[in-house]
């Protein structure tokens, strides 16, 4: 009583969003280094000692100093990553307490390939599903694909992917899957071939799988796939000059979490189709070009204050990865110096 009236009420801390502990091999590492240390020091003076006294040519000896400090530089810069090795865990129960889902920032997700026949669409469509399928409300989450190959066959991938997108993200939200790849589930130990839900799904996969790397194989997709007018219009923008280095800007909005639902009612995640302008005259910087458009163009339809960045080979393995990286964006001890989280 004595201590609330001097001091005042004393207020609640906030709840540790994430963690971390010294890994073990601290103290070798730091052994190692000492000893290192010391030789690359009598290694120096050694060179030193030779330039000094010498009375042959100095510049051999030069170089071997030269070299050797350069050598010694980048090994000193490497060190800072073992001189204290931690491992962070992130603290998602806390999460909850600290910041409301409805509050949750919205996230930008971009994803980029270049080439139908070195990267296959059906990788690229299994990337997107997998981050669609995040455990975060879809209507804070946007994917961008970026197709700097300009091609018909990923532009008809993502429509397909779309569609089956309605079933497989309620699927993966009421099973709790940890594997929302499709592919990846499909093949894991966890699919049962006994559910009647998975078998279904499993079936409209390979339907689309099959429908994708033909028309990867033609080019273009058969005209009865084109299932609608939106669809014919979409395509009617490769015209027979639109090549891969030289094309019109097309960006496709495939799903719209502002009207789009999926089979129980549930809203969906945006997904957007870019293929940037090509110019034979104008350099486009590659990958780098391609983010850079993708950031534009976000900015534009949903500028998220957060960014995640994939390759479209790599996807995403634990649906609670967004949350994880939110551990560290809302903790707001860490938050005024925070920019990446890897």
């Amino acid at each position: 009583k004595l201590a609330m009236t001097m001091e005042g009420p004393k207020t609640q801390q906030p709840l540790p969003l994430h963690a971390y502990k010294l890994l073990r091999r601290t103290t070798l590492n730091r052994l190692f280094m000492a000893v290192h240390t010391v030789g690359i020091l009598a290694l120096l003076y050694h060179h030193v000692h030779t330039l000094l006294f010498t009375t042959s040519s100095i510049t051999f000896s030069l170089l071997l100093l030269l070299s050797d400090v350069v050598l010694a530089f980048i090994w000193g810069c490497s060190q800072a990553f073992h001189f204290r090795p931690i491992r962070r865990c992130e603290l998602l129960h806390n999460l909850k307490e600290a910041v409301e889902e409805k509050d949750f920032p919205a996230v930008d997700i971009f994803i980029c390939t270049a080439d139908p026949h070195k990267e296959p669409p059906m990788g690229t469509v299994n990337t997107a599903l997998s981050v669609m399928a995040y455990d975060y409300p879809p209507e804070k989450v946007s994917v961008y694909v970026s197709d700097d190959g300009g091609a018909q066959a990923t532009l008809f991938a993502f429509m397909e992917a779309a569609k089956f997108a309605r079933h497989w993200l309620p699927f993966c939200r009421d099973n709790q899957l940890v594997e929302r790849c499709p592919q990846a589930y499909f093949s894991s130990t966890s699919y049962s071939s006994s559910a009647p839900e998975a078998d279904r799904l499993k079936t409209l996969y390979e339907s689309m799988k099959v429908r994708v790397e033909h028309a990867v194989e033609r080019g273009k997709p058969l005209e009865e796939h084109i299932e609608d007018e939106e669809m014919r219009e979409a395509f009617a923008k490769w015209t027979p000059d639109f090549t891969p280095q030289n094309h019109p800007p097309v960006i496709q909005v495939l799903l719209a979490s502002a009207k789009d639902e999926d089979l129980t009612g549930g809203m969906m995640p945006n997904l957007i189709y870019v293929s940037r302008e090509k110019n034979k005259t104008h350099p486009h910087r590659f990958k780098a070009g391609a983010l850079n458009t993708l950031v534009r163009v976000s900015a534009t339809l949903t500028n998220a204050p957060i960014v995640l960045t994939l390759d479209c080979d790599t996807y995403s393995n634990d649906p609670q990865t967004i949350k994880r990286a939110l551990c560290y964006f809302s903790d707001p001890e860490v938050r005024p110096n925070l920019a990446y989280v890897q």
